[in-house]
C-alpha cells in the first residue's frame, strides 16, 4: 500500500523512545503530578479535574504547587473562564501530553510482552466501512483466537482524526485531505470511496429526465455544513445557480442512518457505495446524471510517535487485505445495480 504525500515515513516503524522532557525532568518531577496538571488544563477547573481524577482538590492543588516549586515559575492562572496555563504552563502541557502518551505506549509494550504480543487496540472507523471492512477483519482475528481486544469508535473522519491526534485512538480509517497536512500522523493509502445521490427504487426521478433544479425540489437528509458530503451538495446547487437547499432532516452522523426513511419517502440523501451495497442500502439506488458522483481517498492513520506493537502491525496488514476484497465486492454490486433500478 502506498504512503500518501504528507506521510513520508516508511511502513517500518521507527524506534520508540521517551520524549526529551522525560529524561530532563523525571529526577525531580512525578509523572502523576504532570498528568494531574494536564487534566486541570483540560477541564479549566481544579474542582472538575479533581472530580475526574477521583482525588480531592487540595491534593491536586498540592501537585500543581510541587511542579511550580520544581520549575520555579507559575503554571496556572485564573481567568473569567477558569484556570488556564501560563506561558511556562503551556510548555509543560505540550511535553506532559507527550509524556502521557509515552507512559501509555510503555504499558502497551509491557502488556504485549506479558501476553505473547496480544493486546488491546483502539480503532476508529467511518460508519460506511464498519460492515465492508472492519467487520470481516474483526471476525478473522476472532477466529484466530489470539486474545486481541478492540475498542471501536464509529465517527465521521474529522472527529476520528482529532481523537487519534489526542491519543484516544491507535488507528483511524478516515478520509485523506491532501490540503490539510497532519505532520504528527502517518497514513497508508487504502483506496477510493465514491458517494452518490441516492433515492428509493421506483422514485419518480428514475422514470424521467431530470435537472439539478428537480433535485433541489426534493426533500433531503443531509449532514451539517462542515462535513464533506454536505459541502459537495451545496456546491452542486451553487454551480447551478441555486441557493442552499434547506434539508428536511439534518444529522450529525452519516445520512445513511436514515436509509429506512429514504426507502419510505421521496427523500434524497448522499450515500457511499459501501453503504449502498450494505444491508441498509437495500431498496435504494444511485440517481444517474446530472446527479454527480463524488470521490475521495481513504487511508489508515496512526500517530508517528506511537509505539507500534505487533498487534498493530497485524491489524494494519489485515485492513489492507480487507480493502482489496472490498473493491471486488463493490465492483460486483455495481454490475448488478443498474439492472435493478426503476
Amino acid at each position: 500500500m502506498p504512503i500518501m504525500g504528507f506521510c513520508d515515513n516508511q511502513l517500518e516503524s521507527p524506534p520508540r523512545r521517551p520524549p526529551f522532557f522525560f529524561f530532563f525532568f523525571l529526577p525531580q518531577m512525578q509523572i502523576k503530578d504532570v498528568q494531574w496538571f494536564c487534566k486541570a488544563v483540560e477541564m479549566t477547573s481544579l474542582h472538575r479535574a479533581a472530580d475526574a481524577l477521583g482525588v480531592t482538590q487540595p491534593a491536586l492543588t498540592k501537585a500543581v504547587r510541587r511542579l511550580e516549586a520544581e520549575i520555579g515559575a507559575r503554571l496556572l492562572e485564573r481567568t473569567p473562564r477558569g484556570v488556564a496555563p501560563t506561558f511556562m504552563g503551556q510548555a509543560l502541557l505540550k511535553q506532559g501530553l507527550a509524556l502521557g502518551q509515552w507512559v501509555n505506549d510503555t504499558q502497551a509494550l509491557l502488556g504485549d510482552l506479558k501476553h505473547g504480543a496480544a493486546g488491546e487496540l483502539r480503532i476508529g472507523v467511518v460508519p460506511a466501512l464498519v460492515e465492508s471492512v472492519l467487520t470481516p477483519v474483526l471476525a478473522e482475528l476472532l477466529d484466530e483466537g489470539r486474545g486481541m481486544r478492540f475498542h471501536v469508535s464509529v465517527q465521521l473522519s474529522d472527529m476520528l482524526l482529532r481523537q487519534l491526534e489526542g491519543g484516544e485512538l491507535d488507528f483511524a480509517i478516515a478520509a485523506i485531505h491532501p490540503d490539510r497536512p497532519m505532520p504528527g500522523l502517518s497514513c497508508m493509502a487504502l483506496g477510493a470511496q465514491r458517494s452518490q445521490v441516492v433515492a428509493r427504487r421506483g422514485h419518480a426521478l428514475f422514470r424521467r429526465r431530470f435537472t439539478v433544479q428537480d433535485l433541489a425540489a426534493q426533500p433531503w437528509a443531509l449532514p451539517p455544513p462542515n462535513i464533506a458530503l454536505r459541502t459537495w451538495v451545496d456546491a452542486m446547487f451553487a454551480e447551478a445557480g441555486i441557493g442552499a437547499v434547506p434539508a428536511f432532516v439534518y444529522t450529525d452522523a452519516t445520512p445513511a442512518v436514515f436509509a429506512q426513511l429514504v426507502r419510505r419517502t421521496p427523500m434524497l440523501t448522499v450515500m457511499t457505495d459501501d453503504s449502498l451495497a450494505a444491508v441498509g442500502g437495500q431498496g435504494l439506488a444511485a440517481l444517474p446524471a446530472p446527479a454527480p458522483v463524488w470521490t475521495l481517498q481513504l487511508g489508515l492513520f496512526w500517530r508517528r510517535s506511537a509505539y507500534f506493537s505487533e498487534a498493530m502491525e497485524r491489524l494494519r496488514e489485515r485492513i489492507g487485505r480487507a480493502f482489496v476484497q472490498r473493491k471486488r465486492l463493490l465492483a460486483a454490486h455495481a454490475r448488478v445495480g443498474p439492472a435493478r433500478r426503476g
